[in-house]
């Protein structure tokens, strides 16, 4: 290694102060990374459940309409009516379960990141920085 190369790599190099702000900062965006990923991973998740769910709700509306036309009685068409509200009443109460349940891992990955982003850089860190 010639002489400018060597004085190169040691211009590069951090120390001291430098070098603890650079590893809080990497350590910080660690964090965020890890907390935006748990939420990307959530909103993913919960996107694929959404999209079977309206799948559902059309393959049930669907036959919905099959067994209403194909009733006979005024009777036949009130039970047809009643078990699909039930189902749908069902199916609301599962969507509201889910989607609490979703905002939940989200508040939880960005309380997470929010809590290790605000703590204040150890004592001796601190002291370098402000000398």
């Amino acid at each position: 290694m010639t002489q400018q190369e060597e004085l190169r790599s040691e211009s590069v190099k951090p120390n001291g102060a430098a070098a603890e702000v650079a590893v809080e900062g990497q350590r910080r965006l660690e964090d965020f990374t890890e907390a935006r990923d748990k939420i990307f991973d959530c909103l993913q998740d919960a996107n694929r459940c959404w999209m079977a769910r309206m799948q559902q709700e059309a393959s049930m509306t669907a036959e919905l309409a099959s067994k209403l036309t194909s009733s006979r009685s005024l009777s036949e068409t009130a039970t047809v009516l009643q078990d699909w509200t039930s189902k749908h009443i069902e199916m609301t109460t599962e969507d509201t379960r889910r989607l609490f349940s979703d905002a939940q891992q989200m508040f939880d990955a960005g309380a997470r990141f929010w809590t290790i982003s605000a703590q204040p850089p150890s004592p001796e860190a601190a002291g370098r920085f402000m000398s």
